[in-house]
């Protein structure tokens, strides 16, 4: 007995409560006779009501928490569901026509459809925003990063003068970028498998057997024990780009190692400083770099290379 009583204890608790969902807007009738309308909120089994409105703060005003003897009646005026239905609208605006894609030919069409639509909404910022909310909410659904994502956007915008295939000078300030800024997709990027888009792709032939090459050079960096990441990127990215290695130094010391390939198709690596030349801290710790055995095996890796390149076995088509 006292088991059932305290489960109808329980439900009677909750009252006229029982149907109301969070954000789900509602009409409260107090016993004071006072009628109010907001969304619905719940805290550590607490009721509050949370309105807006023209007489009330910007943020709103959050009213409670009301016991069971403060309420006669609730009514559900919209459901959760319909109030994140209607903020979906809100923010995506009317969907650009075309239908859900599947395939990855259909998810890169897609893409490029959002994109030129972006782009041809400049003259409306409200509609412009809302569909930069449909490109990135379809470029979600296949993880597509950050960078492969301006450059669709960008080159959405470069083909409304051009009709060329863009290169990263036309979509940048320079022929090089950080692949986290802007990068070109490859075809299996839109590949709705996800396994598909973790695959790697071969490198071409060439860049194995170089070992100048921007893969190799990297490897022989870090063969010689020196911190190094790659800082930017060209288009292809193994024709051009950016290593930046530390040195161990205190404060901003690091040599940018710089690779061009040159009208002969070799690579050729030159080596910038990326500190302040203007000070004399920024000048003495470009000396102490100079002096040091980590600048030695630096300038030794870029003579020659990674050691042990071997085409036979490494070459796969690109």
């Amino acid at each position: 007995m006292d088991t059932s009583s305290g489960s109808v204890a329980a439900t009677d608790s909750a009252g006229p409560w029982a149907a109301c969902e969070e954000r789900a807007v509602v009409r409260l009738t107090l016993a004071n006779g006072q009628v109010l309308t907001g969304h619905y909120t719940s805290r550590v089994g607490l009721h509050f009501l949370h309105r807006t409105g023209r007489d009330l703060p910007l943020i709103g005003e959050i009213t409670g928490p009301y016991g069971p003897g403060d309420v006669l009646d609730v009514k559900v005026v919209r459901t959760r569901a319909q109030v994140l239905a209607d903020a979906y609208v809100r923010l995506h605006g009317e969907r650009v026509p075309g239908r859900e894609p599947r395939t990855r030919d259909e998810h890169e069409q897609r893409l490029q459809v959002l994109a030129r639509a972006v782009t041809d909404a400049e003259a409306d910022w409200q509609r412009q925003m809302q569909l930069h909310r449909q490109f990135r909410e379809a470029a979600d659904r296949i993880g597509l990063a950050a960078g492969k994502r301006t450059w669709l956007l960008h080159a959405a915008h470069w083909a409304r003068r051009s009709n060329a295939e863009p290169t990263m000078a036309d979509l940048w300030v320079e022929p090089v970028a950080s692949p986290s800024c802007l990068a070109r997709p490859r075809p299996q990027d839109f590949d709705p498998d996800p396994r598909a888009r973790r695959r790697r792709t071969g490198l071409p032939a060439h860049v194995v057997s170089d070992p100048h090459s921007i893969p190799n050079m990297l490897h022989a960096l870090r063969a010689a024990s020196l911190n190094v990441r790659v800082s930017r990127l060209g288009d292809p990215p193994h024709d051009r780009g950016h290593l930046q290695v530390e040195m161990p130094v205190k404060s901003r010391s690091r040599f940018v190692a710089i690779a061009e390939r040159d009208r002969h198709g070799r690579m050729a690596w030159r080596v910038v400083w990326d500190g302040n030349h203007d000070s004399k801290a920024g000048q003495l710790r470009h000396r102490r770099c100079l002096q040091c055995d980590a600048y030695a095996r630096m300038m030794g890796a870029l003579r020659h290379g990674r050691s042990g390149v071997q085409a036979d076995l490494f070459c796969r088509p690109g």
